[in-house]
């Protein structure tokens, strides 16, 4: 089992929850398991995004992309976008 991580963030005015969670996220770039929001007073609110990481075998892979010696289904040379 993946262990969560959890990012907490209090007394956020309204305007500013889009941003708050999208930093939150940004901090980890794992899968998102649970925002919370919670309001404590006038226009302010507690926020609490907790993710867990990607399972091995759904992460992006690396990719290598060659652009040398580029040519069509003739076998004519095209030019890159170098």
């Amino acid at each position: 089992m993946t262990k969560s991580k959890m990012l907490e963030a209090s007394e956020v005015p309204l305007y500013l929850l889009p941003k708050t969670i999208a930093n939150q996220l940004r901090t980890f770039g794992d899968a998102v398991y649970r925002i919370s929001v919670k309001r404590t007073h006038w226009h302010h609110y507690n926020v609490s995004v907790r993710t867990k990481s990607i399972r091995r075998e759904l992460r992006p892979a690396p990719v290598a992309v060659l652009r040398a010696g580029l040519t069509n289904s003739r076998g004519i040379r095209v030019r890159g976008d170098a």
